[in-house]
């Protein structure tokens, strides 16, 4: 069986996001799904998804609530601890080909070969940025130094700042593999009170994966729009404009959203914009979109 796991609560904003990227996944699928793939959602709230009326695909979801969400926050209150306890949660009891995606995810192609890649224990995070040694941002220079200051711990007789950083938006691997998490969570609660930064929590996916074998990349099936919180505007107006719409409806409705367009706007946007603009730090945000003229456009 394979398994695609989100975990969705609080905000509205990423209910749109979780929405919007079963919609994408099904438009893969022609409206339908993957064979034998169930898609479960850690979520305080699923009522909120009763509009999506016999969607093409296998959702099911697991409750949560504010108690167990606080609980898996732990002793060092991180919120992306969050995903490591979900996803041991869920290995638990559904062994099979695991892949966890953010919310803020869109489907860009049947995602069988990456299934079929996690079935033989092959490891998927969704796109490596950056060796730490290279320090090519901010970040990643703090990180850096503080590993060689702190960290001496190697893999494949590499120190961990000559280690690639990967994008943990995206997970896949076989439950066969689960015990990684268990490194995950480790690495996480002793080093995220020293460095509480939040990359912490996908270089420690990034190392025991990278540990366990070659990690592969999910970017070809998978974009991962994590730097364009700003889209959550539009998906609310998406979903307020079509939700009473059947599956069929919104799932090709949703093309209309197109978030590599969106990308390259806040990225032309931010390299064009003067001193003063910088200086009052003035921030892109998508137009707003007129969804009956755009029907006209399918």
């Amino acid at each position: 069986m394979n398994y695609i796991v989100f975990q969705c609560y609080g905000n509205e904003g990423v209910f749109h996001e979780c929405a919007y990227a079963l919609l994408s996944l099904s438009r893969v699928y022609n409206g339908g799904g993957p064979a034998n793939t169930q898609i479960w959602i850690y979520t305080d709230n699923p009522e909120w998804f009763a509009f999506l009326r016999n969607p093409g695909l296998d959702i099911r979801f697991r409750k949560t609530d504010s108690a167990e969400i606080t609980r898996w926050r732990g002793a060092i209150d991180f919120v992306h601890r969050v995903k490591i306890e979900v996803l041991k949660d869920f290995t638990a009891t559904h062994p099979g080909n695991i892949l966890y995606c953010d919310t803020d995810v869109v489907f860009l192609s049947p995602i069988e070969p990456m299934l079929q890649a996690i079935s033989a224990h092959k490891l998927y995070m969704h796109v490596m940025e950056s060796t730490v040694s290279s320090r090519s941002n901010p970040i990643l220079t703090k990180l850096d130094t503080y590993l060689r200051d702190n960290v001496p711990m190697q893999v494949h007789g590499k120190p961990l700042w000559d280690l690639a950083m990967w994008n943990a938006g995206v997970l896949g691997f076989h439950t066969t593999h689960r015990l990684i998490l268990d490194d995950v969570l480790s690495f996480t609660d002793s080093e995220y009170p020293k460095f509480p930064k939040h990359i912490i929590e996908q270089f420690a996916f990034s190392v025991f994966f990278r540990q366990a074998d070659k990690i592969k990349a999910a970017a070809p099936y998978i974009l991962h729009y994590w730097n364009l919180k700003e889209v959550r505007t539009l998906l609310a107006s998406f979903f307020t404009q079509f939700r009473s719409r059947s599956w069929e409806d919104m799932v090709r409705y949703s093309n209309m959203v197109q978030m590599h367009v969106l990308i390259q706007e806040k990225t032309n946007f931010l390299a064009n914009r003067d001193i003063t603009d910088k200086l009052l730090k003035k921030n892109w945000q998508p137009a707003e979109y007129n969804w009956n003229e755009l029907l006209t456009q399918l």
